[in-house]
């Protein structure tokens, strides 16, 4: 079992105080300790020392950067004096449970080098974390097209076509697809593995990081960047625990269009 291990939290931002603040005061109940927290702010609307006088049992250490959020998040692990890395968004609320259970796991299993909790998103006022798929006809297409998957599959019926391809993806379990797509079908059990997951909210071994750094030139808002940085780990991919969560508040400032944002996973992905 490995001993207390030391995280750095790294936060871009640009513009977002208001959900910035909510951050540093959802860290500041933490139950890990945190050795720093390194905001690497892109915006005009700067925190003033007044606002992060509020945060004093916080090693708060702030810097400017040019608008990239992969340049933000690259100069914040450089930057990093922790063996881990909390790469945290700035529009999440962390539980003060989420550290001491991401480390527990990280104690009790060495081969961990990246680990999330659930990231729950509100949907139909309900805070969820995954989509899963009910209608048989959305599983055939995304199958035959080997589109992204993010849900368990729950179709019904015994049509044999449904069956084939239920039994196609509990065989292949966690995965990209033929097109590159991530596919997350199991999130059974403490804990399931996958080589993509959101990385937003993830503690990373920083050696990890620094082999693998976010790309800065394929695009300033970060849309699919996790997925360059994710293909870069070992094998053994992310481990996901499903007794840890944090929320994701979706902050609709410097956040493009649904059709960009496809283009742009879609670009990653190539």
């Amino acid at each position: 079992m490995r001993d207390n291990i030391s995280i750095s939290v790294i936060i871009p931002t640009c513009n977002r105080r208001k959900s910035l603040l909510r951050l540093l005061k959802s860290l500041t109940e933490s139950e890990y300790p945190i050795l720093e927290v390194i905001i690497i702010d892109a915006g005009d609307e700067l925190l003033s020392d007044e606002e992060l006088s509020a945060f004093s049992n916080l090693v708060i250490l702030y810097f400017q950067s040019e608008r990239s959020v992969c340049i933000q998040r690259n100069l914040g692990i450089q930057k990093a004096k922790g063996e881990w890395v909390f790469l945290c968004d700035d529009d999440l609320e962390v539980p003060s449970t989420y550290l001491t259970l991401l480390v527990s796991h990280i104690q009790q299993i060495d081969t961990t080098g990246a680990i999330s909790g659930l990231v729950l998103q509100m949907e139909d006022k309900q805070w969820k974390e995954q989509y899963p798929i009910t209608s048989p006809a959305k599983l055939i297409w995304n199958f035959v097209f080997q589109l992204s998957i993010w849900g368990e599959i729950r179709c019904k019926g015994n049509n044999i076509v449904i069956k084939r391809i239920k039994q196609y993806y509990e065989a292949k379990g966690n995965h990209l697809s033929k097109a590159g797509w991530p596919v997350l079908t199991n999130f059974q059990g403490d804990y399931f593995k996958t080589p993509v997951y959101g990385l937003g909210a993830s503690l990373v071994r920083k050696d990890w990081l620094i082999k693998s750094p976010y790309d800065e030139v394929l695009d300033a808002n970060g849309i699919g960047d996790n997925f360059g940085v994710a293909a870069g780990f070992p094998d053994e991919g992310i481990h996901v625990l499903n007794n840890a969560f944090v929320y994701h508040h979706r902050e609709l400032s410097n956040r493009p269009l649904n059709a960009t944002r496809y283009l742009k996973r879609v670009l990653a992905l190539d």
